[in-house]
């Protein structure tokens, strides 16, 4: 059975909508964060591989629109690297980002270092560090075919397993460990009282625009222009994501914006958009997964995530608190850290919205963690894992 690309996009639809029942069916799902999209495909892949394994029915995608929704995304995460933000975050952010950073190389060092213990290819190390756990879900299939391309087999499959294996343990080991550092090394453990309730909602983003054609347009020629710098960038024989060009232009554009005003592009809309091409990017990308190829790779697999564990949670639990007070605070940032570089932004702020419920509002790390997670390590990220592509193809 053959989909045309408007069916494969109507088909990550129905997906999607799969994985936000199961959500709201099952609090597991809900409680660690995990995407929708992700659920519904995971589903989906494993019902299409036992129909084509058993001989009932092959399923084949039209995938034509998966790049453009993955350079949009890319763009939107580009539009919220504003440079004002970060100087009126002050030095905690500047310490978080280094703090951060060097998490992220980390990453590589132990990924690169247990590949090759293990016999297998240095960048599969990678693949399973920086790419699906500080990147996610989206980095790991936006990468996954230039990996494929430089030997390292079923990158997808392995990628997007990696990446949801992280999600989990995120969020399973990041209140905790901030519960223990509360308890154990601070002396202002209840600021609000055990069983104060507070919202943090107003520390969360809304999406207040009024012109939704104007931000469409304007994510169309970021990505227009962009694919120019990318064509430009490879012409010098660089490897590099597609999206790549996009993200600058988009971060140039902000930049100019939060000077001068002249576009009036609001950065909500801009997320905004960038999520719903996420939320289909994803959902495309897994249905069409073929998960029977990952038997042969489980085992390296859960090495690398037991490795990256450990690395992450020491991290939380030593530099990440010190570095940022020692305090109620600080142990929010590490709960925060140790969901972004497990897992996603979205499991960071799971986690400091479940300590901030219990302890009380941790106005610094709503502002830190949100700021360092969801744009200026994702820039950082791409320049690590394309240094490494370019260094051990």
């Amino acid at each position: 059975m053959n989909f045309t690309s408007i069916q494969t996009v109507a088909f990550a639809a129905l997906v999607v909508y799969l994985g936000r029942f199961l959500k709201s069916k099952f609090t597991f799902i809900d409680k660690y964060n995990l995407p929708s999209p992700v659920i519904g495909g995971v589903l989906v892949a494993i019902v299409i591989s036992v129909l084509k394994s058993h001989g009932i029915i092959a399923m084949e995608f039209d995938k034509s629109f998966e790049t453009p929704l993955m350079i949009a995304f890319f763009a939107s995460v580009g539009y919220a690297a504003s440079f004002r933000l970060l100087k009126q975050g002050g030095r905690m952010v500047v310490y978080f980002l280094l703090l951060s950073i060097g998490g992220l190389l980390l990453q590589v060092l132990a990924g690169i270092g247990a590949a090759k213990l293990m016999g297998l290819h240095p960048l599969l190390g990678v693949l399973t560090g920086p790419v699906s756990l500080t990147g996610g879900p989206g980095t790991a299939l936006a990468f996954a075919p230039s990996f494929e391309a430089v030997g390292v087999e079923n990158a997808s499959v392995i990628g997007i397993t990696t990446a949801m294996g992280g999600i989990l343990l995120g969020g399973l080991i990041g209140t905790p460990l901030a519960t223990f550092l509360i308890h154990k090394k601070t002396t202002m453990t209840h600021p609000h009282g055990a069983n104060a309730k507070v919202d943090d909602s107003h520390f969360l983003k809304s999406f207040p625009g009024r012109d939704l054609l104007l931000h469409v347009l304007a994510l169309c020629l970021i990505m227009g222009f962009g694919s120019v710098v990318t064509s430009g960038i490879t012409a010098l024989g660089i490897t590099l994501p597609i999206y790549i060009g996009s993200m600058i232009v988009a971060a140039f554009f902000r930049n100019i914006e939060d000077a001068a005003n002249i576009f009036h592009i609001k950065a909500d809309w801009i997320e905004e958009i960038g999520s719903v091409a996420l939320t289909l990017f994803i959902a495309m990308a897994i249905m069409s997964l073929r998960l029977e190829e990952l038997k042969n790779a489980a085992l390296p697999i859960l090495v690398f995530l037991l490795i990256q564990t450990i690395l992450v949670a020491i991290a939380a639990v030593g530099p990440v608190f010190w570095i940022t007070g020692r305090d109620y605070e600080g142990a929010v940032i590490s709960a925060g850290y140790t969901g972004f570089m497990m897992g996603t932004t979205a499991n960071a702020m799971a986690n400091m919205q479940s300590m901030s419920q219990k302890y009380g509002p941790a106005p610094k790390a709503f502002l830190v963690v949100p700021l360092v997670g969801s744009c200026f390590i994702d820039f950082i990220n791409a320049a690590v894992i394309t240094f490494c592509l370019n260094v051990f193809r």
